[in-house]
């Protein structure tokens, strides 16, 4: 049996979408409110606001009657940055104190638990420098700090954590995704701005959703990894590879700097490239490559 907290959004719909397809499990899904959630026979919706201890305690007590394994994933949180650090106390009331309560009630009754981090808990990756799961945790905005806050949570109750990088892929849900406004865009003629100067070791949903439920799905699996692709990618070139793999105009995206532009968007500190090791995860599960878009391949021609 899986559990998504935190179920209806980008990634958890891919999550989702992927526990369908990879497994025959039948899935616990909960979200603020059951409007536009996703319908399908596997998947039970339960409304549950982490703030509010009477919406999950009684989730918890129905996770106590289910008598199969659990396999938990935990998504919910407060990601905008900016609204973060405007936000403080909600930020981390959700993020932190709200995760360590649900935590230690589910302690007992779920040996298998993941928490979706973030590349932000390291901070700035100088010269190309890809950070691995040992580096010290620097993150520059009160972001960053409330997820290394939420990983120390959850390492020291003996959970999983995965960090992700920029994600982006066309939405799943009721709204649309940074990927659907660039098609939109693009498929009106209209060019999309996109910063040439910034680095991720970028993913799509899909794929993010992919290892994650391959973890998931398996035993002994190191209690912190980092889940990312395997090149250092710009906006831009995520711009041009949706462009292309579009078929659509890849002269319409405009590469711009992130440092001409940086105070006209962002009202808290961002580090401008945040770059990933992932060799201890492509050892983990034999994977020889793991590309943005393309599924990941195995090491050795096998399947799942």
């Amino acid at each position: 049996m899986y559990v998504v907290i935190g179920a209806n959004g980008y990634l958890g719909s891919y999550i989702i979408k992927n526990i369908i397809e990879k497994t025959s499990d039948n899935i616990i899904a909960t979200a603020r409110t059951l409007n536009n959630v996703t319908s399908h026979e596997r998947i039970s919706w339960y409304m549950c606001d982490v703030q509010k201890d009477n919406e999950v305690d009684e989730l918890i007590d129905v996770l106590k009657t289910i008598k199969e394994p659990i396999k938990l994933v935990y998504l919910a949180a407060f990601h905008q940055p900016d609204k973060v650090q405007e936000n403080q106390a909600l930020a981390w009331d959700i993020n932190v104190s709200s995760l360590s309560k649900f935590v230690n009630k589910i302690a007992d009754i779920v040996k298998c638990a993941f928490y979706a981090s973030t590349d932000s808990v390291y901070g700035e990756s100088y010269n190309g420098y890809h950070f691995n799961e040992l580096d010290e945790l620097r993150p520059v905005n009160f972001y960053g700090h409330n997820k290394c806050a939420a990983e120390a949570i959850m390492i020291h109750r003996g959970f999983n954590v995965v960090r992700f990088p920029f994600l982006i892929s066309p939405s799943l849900v009721y709204k649309p995704h940074f990927y659907d406004i660039i098609v939109s865009t693009l498929k009106m003629g209209n060019k999309v701005e996109m910063y040439a100067d910034s680095y991720r070791s970028s993913l799509s949903f899909n794929n993010a959703g992919w290892i994650l439920v391959e973890l998931m799905e398996r035993d002994n699996v190191p209690q912190v990894l980092n889940v990312c692709g395997d090149e250092d990618l710009s906006k831009y070139d995520v711009g041009i590879m949706i462009a292309k793999k579009e078929n659509l105009r890849s002269e319409l995206v405009i590469p711009v700097s992130v440092e001409k532009s940086e105070q006209e968007n962002f009202k808290t500190k961002r580090a401008n490239s945040t770059l990933m090791d992932n060799k201890k995860l492509k050892s983990f599960l034999g994977l020889r490559k793991i590309d943005i878009f393309k599924y990941p391949e195995y090491t050795k021609e096998e399947n799942i």
